[in-house]
């Protein structure tokens, strides 16, 4: 893995997710109660061996750049680099016009690095994980020089992704960037192949395709829409990694979500407070790691309290309230006969004596009063300026009620 380079694409502007991304990027989205989105693609490859990381960076970076300084410094003296990056140059009313060109403005970063002959190109807005040694063995046992991860689909789901055609050694043979009319794959109505949207590159072959669709002018410089179709044109040999081979140690299963939508991300952090989540963040042996908090612990008071499948984060406060199925971030403090339910509640919330909140995401530092309800009347909560998604409330950071 020592000739491996790690790439993360981090400049999303996560429109589908405000007003969560209203004042952060995509991947800098808090999860999980202690965590950032970009936190599992980061582990992955320092679990897989990576050593040198460059995070490519642009709409509101910031509280994503402060966050990567704090868990990841960097180490030269043991050859270890985890690196933000922001875009190089100004392309009209952009910065990076897309995923491709933020390779491409980046390509001296290759060039610095000679050593590297392969590229780790992930999403950092995906909830994840996966051995990135397992691809890239794949990758060099198949004499690929573009790998793409993949797994199946539903048809009626295949209109999000990039989907795959590939023949009986899984080379990938053809390529349409959400189809309305998907093809599926053969011997299996009802499924398609997906792209995941990450992939493993050989370097040199990645340089020269990356130059090519630079200078074309009617490219939109994206690795789905463009990159990929341009590959299959000129006959690069294209392989498919079946993700669902893939195997961390310690776990039994895989699991993946693009968390871009409003209700995928509350539904991944769902996932995490069944009795056996699907996304188990206490494998010892993938560690999934984030910034110090220096919180003290949760605890919960008097014995009305009633507790049940939800994660309490560091410095929570319980008072004899009602809380299930729901995750709390940091410092959450609620007070005595409150109930949360069903909700994702980031750090420095209070919840009120005596309010009810119900299917809800409530970004930082919001006071909700006594008494007060969300989540119960979508007539209500959108007359407070919430915004409600698929049956989801949603608070914005900082959110002040008026009486």
């Amino acid at each position: 893995m020592r000739d491996l380079l790690g790439i993360v694409l981090a400049g999303g502007a996560g429109e589908r997710l405000k007003p969560l991304t209203t004042m952060r990027a995509k991947p800098a989205v808090p999860f999980g109660g202690k965590y950032r989105i970009i936190d599992f693609v980061l582990n992955n490859f320092i679990n897989s061996g990576i050593q040198n990381v460059k995070i490519l960076v642009q709409t509101l970076s910031q509280p994503l750049i402060n966050h990567v300084s704090t868990l990841w410094p960097s180490a030269p003296v043991y050859n270890f680099f985890v690196q933000c990056i922001p875009a190089q140059k100004r392309l009209g009313e952009e910065w990076y016009k897309s995923t491709a060109d933020a390779v491409h403005q980046n390509l001296n970063v290759f060039i610095d690095n000679p050593l590297y002959r392969r590229a780790a190109i992930f999403s950092g807005d995906h909830i994840c994980k996966i051995d990135v040694s397992q691809m890239d063995e794949y990758h060099k046992g198949t004499g690929s020089e573009f790998t793409i991860s993949s797994m199946i689909v539903r048809s009626e789901d295949a209109y999000r992704f990039g989907i795959l055609e590939v023949d009986a050694q899984n080379r990938i043979i053809g390529f349409e960037e959400k189809p309305q009319q998907p093809k599926e794959l053969p011997g299996k109505p009802g499924y398609c192949l997906t792209s995941m949207g990450n992939y493993l590159a050989d370097i040199s072959l990645l340089m020269k395709i990356l130059q090519e669709d630079a200078i074309n002018e009617g490219s939109s410089h994206d690795f789905g829409k463009d990159v990929i179709p341009l590959m299959l044109k000129k006959g690069v040999r294209m392989f498919a990694y079946d993700f669902s081979g893939n195997r961390v140690p310690g776990e039994d299963n895989v699991y993946w979500r693009d968390v871009g939508t409003i209700r995928s991300y509350w539904e991944a952090n769902m996932d995490l407070v069944s009795i056996e989540p699907e996304l188990n963040l206490y494998n010892e042996r993938w560690p999934i790691k984030t910034s110090p908090d220096f919180a003290p612990p949760a605890k919960c008071v008097f014995r009305q309290s009633m507790v049940d499948n939800t994660i309490l984060s560091g410095g929570c406060i319980v008072t004899q309230a009602e809380i299930s199925n729901s995750v709390l971030s940091q410092r959450v403090c609620v007070q005595k006969k409150a109930t949360i339910d069903e909700s994702v509640i980031f750090s420095g919330v209070t919840i009120g004596e005596g309010a009810k909140i119900r299917k809800s995401i409530i970004d930082k530092n919001v006071k909700v009063p006594p008494f007060a309800q969300i989540g119960f009347s979508t007539e209500q909560d959108e007359l407070r300026g919430f915004k409600v998604i698929d049956g989801i409330t949603v608070v914005s950071k900082g959110y002040i009620f008026t009486p």
